[in-house]
């Protein structure tokens, strides 16, 4: 049994007459009545009832027939999935991510995926989440690891049609410099830092909110010092002890200045990392295969500090 004897049986079973068939085959009837003929004398069935005007399936060229359009159909579709594979070996995906992601988490996920996928040309955008969100709107992304202190973020606000998902979860730290007078405690409480001078991260942060959160839960105004967008520049500051700040735990600990963490105890809300992008990502195949690849990747190489 052959995929063409398949194909011309299915053909013939529709048009009910083998001539027509043979012409939307575009063979000639001869040639397909030979076909037909093969496949019966190989089972030795008879698949159709032939007259003078029309053909007729028999019982066992029904039975064929169900399974000969499923396996067809299978053929198309794994035909259609090589295809998309192939279109795959070259195309460009636009990413956005945060400062700190792109830092410590980013690049062997990158590395990874660039081994699976070659040809496919990364652009990557750093920003902060509500940007990166404006950026997914607006069509300039095509997906973007976000964060924020709340688990679910108001991203209807920027776009309804954004989907969001949440892929891990940090604790938040105080970071202080090893001079500085808090550097010898474990845990901090968020009231005990009310004199303290803070670095603050620019609007539309994660972090931005994770430091306003921590002055509610200790009920202070924070004293803020200086703005900034970099968390290398942050953290050399509070190295130099200009003041204190708030970064996600393995961030904090990562390789570089000499910074102290500090638990927060209370914690406060840990910040949720998320893979946001847009629903209209359905139409991009280079954005669906790094979504689906992150999604596997994930689940070979977790991310530290994943919940449920």
């Amino acid at each position: 049994m052959e995929l063409r004897q398949l194909r011309y049986f299915v053909m013939v079973a529709h048009k009910r007459h083998f001539t027509r068939a043979a012409e939307e085959l575009c063979i000639a009837q001869p040639a397909l009545s030979q076909q037909i003929q093969a496949l019966e004398q190989e089972y030795g069935v008879t698949l159709f009832e032939r007259t003078s005007r029309r053909v007729r399936l028999t019982t066992a060229g029904e039975a064929l027939l169900e399974h000969a359009e499923r396996i067809l159909t299978a053929v198309e579709q794994a035909r259609a999935d090589l295809q998309t594979f192939a279109t795959l070996k070259r195309g460009r995906v636009a990413i956005g991510v945060l400062q700190s992601l792109s830092m410590y988490r980013l690049p062997a996920l990158l590395a990874r995926f660039h081994a699976h996928y070659p040809g496919i040309e990364i652009t990557l955008h750093e920003s902060v989440t509500e940007d990166l969100l404006e950026q997914i709107a607006q069509g300039q992304l095509d997906l973007a690891l976000i964060h924020a202190i709340e688990d679910i973020f108001p991203v209807h606000k920027i776009d309804p049609h954004i989907v969001v998902e949440a892929i891990l979860k940090e604790e938040i730290v105080v970071i202080v410099s090893p001079d500085h007078p808090l550097a010898h405690r474990k845990s901090i409480a968020p009231e005990e830092l009310q004199d303290e001078a803070f670095l603050l991260f620019k609007a539309g942060s994660g972090l931005r909110q994770a430091l306003i959160h921590l002055s509610n839960r200790g009920h202070f105004t924070p004293h803020i010092l200086l703005e900034s967008g970099n968390i290398g520049t942050v953290r050399a500051l509070v190295a130099e002890g200009l003041g204190i700040s708030v970064l996600p735990r393995t961030v904090a600990e990562a390789p570089g200045q000499a910074i102290v963490a500090l638990t927060l105890d209370p914690p406060i809300l840990p910040r949720t990392v998320m893979v946001a992008w847009h629903q209209r990502l359905a139409h991009s195949l280079t954005g669906t295969a790094f979504l689906q690849f992150l999604h596997d990747d994930m689940q070979h190489y977790p991310w530290e500090n994943k919940q449920s």
